[in-house]
């Protein structure tokens, strides 16, 4: 291959793996639970929080169990919305890490929820372009303090 073909392959790769970042926030946000099952690998894991000193330890395994997780963090909000920028992307043949700062806020009826964070994410290339073979979540700051503003859903009205 040549340096232009190499060069190219790992901007393409690249871009995917950006897509694949951007579609887990947009997913996440529409609640597409069928969606979000095309982001994973079969044997992926996702941890939220539970480091040390770190809040709302969530852990799934196989991507039955992250869907089911993905399910349960939605119930009980009124809106949810999760801004992502990418960082680095380090690609090793059909592997890869990534960054990525994020912040989230979520509302509903008794809950309240704001941070931001850092997902450290593997992916691996796969049939169905790159997929996430762990996604953990790390708190930088959280606030779960109430606050104002109304909210408009963009939802199916089948939620």
């Amino acid at each position: 291959m040549s340096d232009n073909e190499a060069s190219i392959t790992r901007l393409l790769d690249e871009a995917a793996i950006r897509d694949a970042t951007a579609r887990f926030a947009d997913i996440l946000m529409r609640a597409d639970y069928d969606g979000f099952r095309t982001l994973w690998a079969d044997d992926a894991e996702w941890v939220i929080g539970g480091t040390e000193g770190q809040p709302f330890e969530r852990r799934a395994n196989g991507i039955d169990d992250i869907v089911s997780l993905f399910r349960n963090l939605w119930q009980g909000n009124d809106s949810f919305v999760h801004f992502a920028v990418q960082g680095v992307i380090e690609i090793n043949g059909d592997d890869a890490t990534a960054q990525c700062v994020c912040h989230e806020a979520a509302r509903g009826p008794e809950r309240y929820y704001r941070t931001h964070g850092v997902w450290s994410d593997r992916l691996r290339r796969s049939d169905n372009g790159w997929v996430f073979t762990s996604r953990a979540y790390r708190y930088l700051w959280l606030d779960m303090s109430p606050f104002s503003g109304d909210t408009f859903s963009f939802l199916p009205d089948s939620l």
